[in-house]
């Protein structure tokens, strides 16, 4: 009986297999590699001279909103003979050569592993690649920034918290880690904090009467208000008559974007706490939810001396845009 089954179960996959190739399929094995890491194929001698600089002006250039400078992301360079075998499995790539027919540059879906996205630049000198690399920088960054989110909001919802709480008080939910606790509720307001080994990341959620905040010329004013009133009420310091506020010597950063398809206004700065040695990186979005008369206000700020802090904010981003209005 056994040998039976044995033998059905080789059939079995013989069989997928062969429907597979048939059907012009590969297999695929699973993507791998560190959230932000990303792997560059050039030659040595392309990445030390002007290409590499261009390289690293794309897609290392410093998270704004950081207490200290940190590249987007953690550049992996190798020669195009060492990519081959497990470091062909990375989850982001690109690959930079210089072909005397060929000027091209390429967006490639799962190449040699699934999911993988990987860029191809061809240039018939190295003026044409670095002209490439400069006029198509912001795609190409954008591109694999949401590769590396979507990556991060996965690996959350391995090991997701409990959101019924946050859906009957806001009626939306998120895709949150399993540690974050609640540290604060109350009718309109959620603070939720993950304790980390030097200090802790927070995510707070609380909504306000529709077209509160605009976008106008009294934008980063009136957040900046908005922020410093919400940390008296909420947020306090470990010092007697102490809360968190806005940094004043740091300029916010504003900008415009979509949260679950609805226009959101996001703001990266410096928050530190009145009355108290205590400070770090915040990302703000205030979410225009017309359909209930609201904007929604989710905003993840960090807690980590010391330490550099571009994934931890990276964290709080991905949970943030997870949300689904309901």
């Amino acid at each position: 009986m056994k040998k039976i089954i044995a033998f059905l179960a080789l059939s079995v996959v013989l069989f997928s297999c062969q429907n597979d190739k048939e059907n012009g399929k590969k297999h695929l094995p699973a993507s791998a590699g560190t959230i932000n890491n990303f792997t560059i194929v050039t030659s040595n001698d392309f990445w030390n001279g002007e290409i590499g600089d261009a390289v690293r002006k794309v897609f290392a250039t410093s998270v704004y909103g950081l207490p200290q400078d940190e590249p987007m992301f953690t550049l992996v360079q190798m020669e195009p003979k060492a990519f081959h075998s497990f470091v062909k499995k990375s989850r982001t790539f690109i690959q930079i050569e210089q072909n005397d027919s060929i000027t091209e540059l390429k967006f490639i879906k799962n190449l040699h592993a699934k999911p993988q996205t990987g860029i191809l630049v061809r240039g018939k000198n190295k003026g044409e690649i670095i002209a490439f690399l400069n006029n198509n920088g912001t795609k190409m960054r954008n591109t694999i920034q949401a590769v590396e989110l979507k990556e991060k909001q996965r690996q959350i919802r391995k090991n997701p918290r409990d959101t019924k709480e946050i859906q009957e008080t806001f009626g939306i939910d998120l895709d949150i880690l399993f540690n974050y606790r609640t540290a604060k509720k109350t009718k309109d307001f959620m603070w939720l904090r993950k304790d980390i080994k030097n200090g802790d990341l927070n995510l707070m959620i609380y909504q306000l009467p529709y077209n509160t905040i605009k976008k106008d010329s009294l934008t980063i004013q009136n957040i900046v208000k908005l922020r410093d009133s919400i940390g008296k009420a909420h947020i306090p310091g470990a010092v007697e008559n102490s809360y968190m506020i806005t940094e004043a010597a740091f300029s916010p950063y504003v900008t415009s974007t979509t949260i679950a398809n609805l226009p959101a206004i996001e703001t990266r700065g410096i928050w530190d706490v009145k009355g108290d040695f205590m400070a770090g990186p915040f990302i703000n979005y205030i979410i225009d939810d017309k359909a209930h008369n609201r904007q929604l206000v989710l905003e993840g700020f960090t807690y980590a001396p010391q330490i550099n802090k571009r994934d931890y904010m990276f964290e709080l981003e991905a949970i943030i845009r997870s949300l689904k209005v309901k």
